[in-house]
């Protein structure tokens, strides 16, 4: 989304939220500390008016259902519409994607916090409660500080966790291949160098022949043929 202010850090979404609105007090911000089993909720206007203190919701559908009845009672209450109502937390774990997921698919605006600069937010620095918690995070949505962006979410959100999940991967292949590459080097110096062994290193045929009685003595055991035969099956070009 193109940027029309020069404050980077502020969401788009939640200042497009505020404009569509017109008036602070007709907006609703729903700050969340999230936990693995209860999470702590509170509501306020645009203000900063708590209209309701904080209190507790289960991390479930029913939760989650209840949370959004709890909203809609209050947006009749206030004057409210509840296009102007958005939520947000601080990026936590898995254990909360879950109820996050839930209430965007059903469109409700939920923005992500970073949890360091909410700490900066709070009115005290040195302790930390469910109350002092929400109202960093409160004082931080209030300010359009929030990551709202589809990459928090669906397709986007999915291919990004892909790539970090194939990065790990690579990561993990990569440590693996440094520790059986020390071991073959002192098993069979000159093995995993192409252009010493003319087989690629890794390879299928690399590997299948680093399975069973590797070392020099046992592979020049084989017969000529039968390592032909292994090398031409696995695709190497020039066997012979």
């Amino acid at each position: 989304m193109k940027k029309r202010n020069i404050f980077q850090n502020q969401s788009q979404e939640i200042l497009t939220l505020f404009e569509t609105a017109g008036d602070r007090s007709k907006v609703m911000c729903v700050p969340m500390d999230y936990a693995k089993k209860d999470h702590m909720v509170m509501f306020c206007n645009g203000s900063g008016k708590i209209i309701r203190k904080p209190f507790s919701i289960k991390n479930s559908l029913d939760g989650k259902n209840y949370l959004i009845e709890q909203v809609t009672k209050s947006c009749s209450h206030h004057g409210i519409n509840q296009e102007h109502v958005f939520f947000g937390g601080e990026d936590c774990g898995s254990y909360a994607d879950n109820f996050i997921t839930t209430l965007r698919s059903e469109n409700w605006l939920v923005a992500g916090v970073n949890a360091r600069d909410a700490k900066t937010y709070r009115e005290n620095m040195q302790a930390s409660t469910d109350c002092l918690d929400l109202l960093g995070i409160c004082k931080m949505l209030l300010n359009c500080r929030g990551n709202c962006s589809p990459a928090q979410s669906g397709i986007y959100w999915n291919l990004r966790m892909l790539v970090r999940q194939r990065r790990k991967l690579v990561n993990m292949t990569t440590g693996v291949k440094h520790r059986i590459r020390t071991v073959v080097d002192l098993i069979f110096p000159g093995f995993l160098d192409e252009r010493k062994s003319g087989i690629a290193p890794f390879s299928k045929c690399s590997l299948l022949l680093m399975e069973d009685r590797f070392s020099p003595h046992q592979i020049c055991r084989r017969r000529r043929s039968t390592l032909t035969k292994l090398l031409s099956r696995q695709g190497v070009q020039h066997p012979d």
